[in-house]
């Protein structure tokens, strides 16, 4: 069957609902009513728009900081000094630059940056599983089982750089959205839901940057480059040469149009063609080329796998990239738990996680607000889930959803400010709770996505964008 669903896409923003409707007549050519529909809807007028809210759509481009394991709230942006030891902890709070707000004292350089994030400390739900509480924090929806058997599949619902890319297309050459550093999965080798296109489609699916395995110590002033295994040109081929391949892929592509699209398309998919688009694009290939960046710079940001991962994130969405996740990979070699923290919790986030957290967020923050990026950039810090109040006699805290904590930043989100309010152990929501459907649409909404509109799977079921609200008190 002939797809149509580039030409659908643009509907966005280039035709009225008297044009799209007009296109009526290419069902014949494979149309679906399910992709009529979406493009009706597309050219419907937005609802988050109609209401005249100034934020909707205020992001641009959008950072997601993953914390893949669970950061604890209590050791990090909800310390509980007034709680008894076994639940505070070794950590101490310390003021930031704002008044009255106090973070972890492992934290200093962000807290001299507290002037520029809210810190969401009521954020909850009820699932303790790794996998399927990512789908949920990844996509803005629930994942429709709890069970130690889940894994990555087409149904999913898609990430929000999935949604991104299919509801509002980029034609710059550009993937719609990046993953790094690598294929996020757990110990047992399940690949996490959540990262993919979902039901959209595997075209949807993000451009993963396989760029740094995770073989770096805490430090390497020796970090130069930030250029995946598949950008690396072989000798010989220069960018003209590919430059002159792409060439003939399209015209191949136009000759096979008329014989069989689906032999051509087996040839040279999507993430070959994106792989081209980047190798012969200047602008891509000097994004990824962090030797161009000031050295002090670099050292503000850490020579490190998470330091550079963000600055290399920074210079993405400046190249155009709208959307970029980062999963926390950082730790030492072959030894790396993420933030799950069953054993060791102070030793782990004292040598492994606070200080390359605390050096590189500080130091994206100051870059991205100097260049004025911060206006029209979203950066969401997150974790699937928090850590146990109680410090169990291994040293670590446990799966704890029940509360936990959020960090956001850019495209009008309050600065200086605290949302939400946990209880006096850090066990329960006190303030306005907030769930990850809640958070999702925020996203989405600062992103310009009116999550109250349908889209449709490749069997034409409808689902709605996401069934949270917008927290209103960060718009």
């Amino acid at each position: 069957m002939l797809s149509l669903q580039s030409g659908n896409l643009r509907l966005c923003d280039r035709l009225n609902r008297r044009e799209a409707m007009r296109l009526g007549g290419l069902g014949a050519l494979g149309l679906t009513l399910p992709t009529l529909l979406a493009a009706q809807a597309c050219a419907e007028p937005s609802q988050s728009g109609q209401h005249g809210a100034t934020s909707f759509g205020r992001a641009k481009r959008c950072i997601l900081l993953y914390m893949w394991g669970g950061p604890p709230h209590h050791d990090t942006f909800d310390l509980k000094p007034n709680a008894p030891r076994e639940i505070r902890g070794e950590f101490a709070p310390i003021p930031t630059n704002v008044p009255g707000v106090e973070i972890s004292d492992h934290l200093p350089l962000l807290a001299e940056q507290a002037d520029k994030f809210t810190i969401l400390r009521s954020l909850n739900h009820r699932d303790g599983d790794h996998i399927s509480a990512s789908h949920d924090l990844l996509t803005g929806n629930a994942y429709p089982r709890v069970s130690p058997l889940i894994t990555a599949r087409r149904s999913d619902h898609p990430h929000f750089g999935a949604l991104l890319s299919h509801l509002q297309p980029r034609n710059n050459g550009l993937p719609g959205y990046v993953q790094l550093p690598c294929l996020l999965q757990s110990n047992s080798g399940k690949v996490i839901p959540g990262q993919y296109g979902g039901f959209l489609g595997s075209r949807y699916d993000p451009f993963i940057i396989n760029a740094v395995p995770n073989k770096l110590p805490i430090e390497d002033p020796t970090f130069k480059q930030f250029i995946p295994q598949e950008l690396r040109l072989q000798p010989g081929l220069t960018p003209m040469r590919l430059a002159g391949i792409g060439r003939i892929a399209s015209q191949l592509d136009q000759r096979m149009k008329q014989l069989d699209r689906s032999r051509v398309a087996e040839s040279l998919n999507s993430a070959q063609q994106k792989a081209l688009s980047l190798l012969s694009s200047p602008q891509s290939r000097r994004a990824f080329d962090l030797s161009t960046e000031d050295p002090r710079l670099r050292d503000r940001y850490g020579r490190h796998t998470f330091g550079q991962e963000l600055l290399f994130s920074r210079r993405l969405i400046e190249a155009g990239v709208p959307l970029v996740t980062v999963y926390w990979r950082n730790g030492p070699v072959r030894t790396d738990i993420g933030w799950d923290n069953h054993i060791n919790n102070f030793p782990n986030l004292k040598n492994w996680q606070l200080p390359p957290l605390d050096r590189a967020f500080s130091a994206l923050l100051t870059d991205m607000d100097s260049r004025g990026m911060l206006d029209d950039t979203l950066v969401v810090w997150m974790g699937e889930f928090g850590r146990s109040p109680q410090i169990d006699a291994n040293g670590g805290r446990n799966h704890w959803p029940q509360v936990f904590s959020a960090v956001m930043a850019g495209a009008g989100i309050p600065r200086g400010t605290i949302f939400g309010a946990s209880d006096r152990d850090g066990a329960y929501p006190k303030e306005n709770p907030v769930s990850p459907l809640d958070l999702g649409a925020t996203i989405l909404h600062l992103l310009g996505i009116d999550i109250t509109r349908h889209l449709y799977d490749q069997t034409g079921r409808p689902y709605q964008v996401c069934k949270g609200q917008p927290i209103k008190q960060l718009l």
